[in-house]
């Protein structure tokens, strides 16, 4: 993880799919975003792997 210092209008929390389309509007508008999400892949659960187990 990288340590991100500085100011940001926005700090969106999950990088599903519903928090890069916020990010996107935000970003589309002039703000400063930061997105964070623990796991190591993008998407939420628009991935193509199982994203818990015994869900497909």
């Amino acid at each position: 993880m990288t340590n991100q210092t500085g100011q940001f209008d926005a700090i969106i929390i999950g990088a599903g799919h519903n928090g890069l389309v916020a990010a996107g509007y935000l970003a589309r508008a002039g703000k400063k975003v930061i997105v964070v999400e623990k796991r190591d892949r993008v998407g939420g659960a628009c991935t193509l792997e199982e994203p818990f187990p015994g869900f497909t």
